[in-house]
């Protein structure tokens, strides 16, 4: 144990466990004899398999340890300082707010910022956002989650006062809470870094795929360009001289435009099917920014399956397993993205990702809901692939 090597140049070995307890039993017939019994249930052998456990232990927390410098593993606070290299970060919870909430009661009666109501008796507590005077005995106000993330709170369900107030008498929320997020996963975070490795860069393609990832609600983008004197036709899409052509989903259409003024090489034009005028907000000049926005494809899916007696609803954990992984709500996955074919064989492992033991006998797919093929569906760089629950049949066979 003492000269082993843990860390090579080749990466991070963790021993067998069989090979520390061989070493350990080693040690112990050393120091006590070759003869020594160091059978499990002896109490030297319970000594040993101690001590292995404990060497074994150390090993691999140090292994742990070890990989949190590689960006590819690394979780936690780990990730998010590599993450600090090159300026991004991690996508922080954010509360769910609930707005024009009715507090009534005394009129007069002062309720203070951060009086508290909850979702029922025990349910979420949200916290009032400001003072409220309830003149004329009622008053408008707005609360937030007292925890991040998604936190629920239908209509009509914030009902309970626990922040006792005298002549606080009543509280109720006509509208339901607007959700918030929860933090971004180590697993997601780790991917959209690599997807933003360029983030201090500009001009260069990566450099402005990478910022596009940065803004809030972008979920996938394609970039093209065309570097001619001349209008060409690239993959189907016409981009004028010295141009650049990119396809968004997600985000505003403001906050795209502003992260392509602020990459983009200098003099190169636009294209697409979105024009933004955008300020730039050093000189004040006004740019007409031009994206496009992707032609969403609607895809039907017929799934055969086997399988799956340990589960209630085979039909509907299929449907929704694929639905998850289109969605990009799988771990580690980013699902349907602009420009990206929509492969059978995909949807098939997410199925098998959720529920491991059903088996997927066949997955075809169609674009008009009637010819179904086995093969991929062809996406262009101007369109994305979209998949509804209601657009998937699946058959259960014994």
């Amino acid at each position: 144990m003492a000269d082993y090597q843990y860390l090579a140049p080749t990466g991070v070995i963790v021993p067998d466990t069989a090979e520390l307890r061989t070493e350990v039993e080693a040690e112990f017939r050393e120091a006590f004899g070759d003869d020594l019994d160091v059978s499990p249930e002896t109490p030297q052998g319970v000594l040993i398999t101690a001590e292995t456990l404990s060497r074994d232990a150390v090993v691999r927390n140090n292994a742990d340890l070890a990989n949190q410098i590689n960006p590819n593993l690394a979780g936690g606070v780990f990730l998010d300082a590599i993450w600090k290299l090159t300026g991004g970060e991690r996508v922080a919870a954010t509360p769910s707010i609930v707005r024009d909430v009715v507090l009534t009661g005394v009129p007069g009666t002062i309720v203070p910022s951060g009086a508290l109501a909850s979702v029922g008796v025990e349910g979420a507590q949200f916290r009032l956002l400001g003072a409220l005077v309830l003149t004329g005995g009622s008053a408008l106000g707005v609360f937030q989650s007292v925890e991040l993330g998604p936190i629920a709170a239908p209509a009509g369900e914030l009902t309970q006062i626990v922040t006792g107030v005298l002549g606080w008498e009543t509280v109720s929320n006509p509208s339901p809470a607007e959700v918030g997020r929860a933090e971004e996963s180590d697993i997601a975070s780790r991917i959209r870094r690599r997807q933003t490795l360029a983030l201090q860069g500009i001009t260069l393609p990566e450099a402005i795929v990478s910022g596009l990832h940065t803004v809030e609600g972008v979920r996938s983008a394609v970039f093209r360009e065309n570097v001619t004197n001349a209008s060409i036709v690239i993959e189907g899409v016409t981009l004028v001289a010295h141009s650049v052509f990119v396809c968004v989903d997600g985000g505003s259409d403001m906050d795209v435009a502003l992260m392509l003024l602020r990459k983009k090489s200098i003099g190169a034009a636009w294209n697409g099917n979105t024009t933004v005028p955008t300020t730039e907000p050093y000189s004040g000049q006004v740019y007409d920014v031009k994206f496009s926005r992707p032609d969403t494809i609607p895809i039907f899916v017929r799934v055969t399956v086997r399988g799956g007696a340990a589960y209630p609803d085979v039909p509907t954990l299929v449907r929704q397993s694929m639905v998850d992984y289109a969605d990009g709500q799988q771990e580690g996955e980013v699902g349907f993205i602009v420009g990206g074919d929509v492969s059978p064989f995909e949807l098939a492992g997410a199925v098998n990702r959720v529920a491991p033991t059903i088996f997927v006998a066949s997955v075809t797919l169609s674009t008009d809901g009637t010819t179904f093929s086995a093969a991929e569906v062809p996406i262009t760089i101007e369109q994305i692939g979209t998949l509804l629950a209601g657009n998937i049949a699946v058959t259960v066979t014994p």
